[in-house]
């Protein structure tokens, strides 16, 4: 399994890159918008809609939502949905296994089309700023370094369960690990841009409740493979399972991320 995952892992890579540094803004939003498609198609899985025909129509949902927010120019706009939408679901992760909203459906349904959106929305208001490709690679910097950080501190160090029921393997102390880790990369981006001592720390803010807000996105996910009692949202891509396991955090850390930028004037 080893190679597979190797191979797919430098594929990933390259198409983000890819993505990054060749397709103009209308190739970028349409590529994005597959992914999301295709992670809403997982999506759908966990909300237990089990058809493909029901999966598909989720995903042309999606995809029609997506198009609708673009034309009516509302993606600074649905940014602002997320911080709600992740301030259920931290309840959500709180009170599991206890009875919740979140078990019902339509709800999840709901829930995932809307973080999905956003997360597109907040790459969309990144495109267009001059800066793109700084807060973009700081942004996945933030996901990587805090995913990295956790997993060696958390397997060195971790005693005290982050959500018990909901994913056993995480820690605080592999928390920590991943905010001491993307700190520490806080202070290296900041001497590079030659920030001053308000900017940096700032930036130090935003990246702390980022990284958390990728956590809780993490631990969402989990919750609801863990309800509908599967370990991989899909097996689409070879030795990683599928895109929303790749995205989990992304999904919680962008449009938080995005928010947090505007309000500090950066956007």
């Amino acid at each position: 399994m080893l190679l597979p995952r190797v191979l797919s892992a430098i594929a990933m890579v390259l198409a983000f890159l890819f993505g990054l540094f060749v397709l103009d803004k209308t190739g970028f939003m349409l590529s994005l918008g597959c992914v999301v498609m295709i992670a809403a198609w997982e999506w759908a899985r966990l909300s237990d809609l089990l058809t493909q025909v029901g999966r598909l129509a989720f995903a042309g949902m999606t995809g029609t939502m997506l198009y609708g927010v673009h034309i009516f120019f509302l993606e600074p706009y649905v940014l602002y949905v997320a911080p709600f939408l992740w301030g259920a679901a931290l309840f959500w992760v709180s009170q599991y296994p206890k009875e919740s909203l979140w078990k019902h459906s339509t709800v999840r349904l709901i829930f995932g089309m809307t973080i999905l959106v956003t997360t597109w929305s907040a790459f969309v208001v990144l495109k267009d700023h001059t800066n793109f490709i700084t807060w973009i690679l700081l942004l996945m910097g933030l996901v990587w370094g805090a995913d990295t950080g956790a997993y060696f501190a958390g397997k060195r160090f971790g005693k005290t369960k982050l959500a018990r029921h909901v994913s056993p393997g995480k820690s605080w102390e592999g928390v920590c690990g991943g905010i001491l880790l993307t700190q520490f990369g806080v202070v290296l981006f900041s001497v590079l841009q030659d920030f001053s001592l308000v900017s940096w720390l700032m930036l130090s803010v935003i990246s702390l409740i980022t990284v958390l807000v990728s956590v809780l996105g993490d631990l969402t996910e989990s919750l609801f493979k863990r309800h509908t009692g599967v370990k991989d949202s899909s097996q689409l891509i070879p030795g990683h399972g599928g895109v929303l396991d790749r995205v989990d955090s992304l999904t919680s850390a962008s449009p938080i991320f995005v928010i947090l930028l505007g309000v500090a004037g950066w956007l």
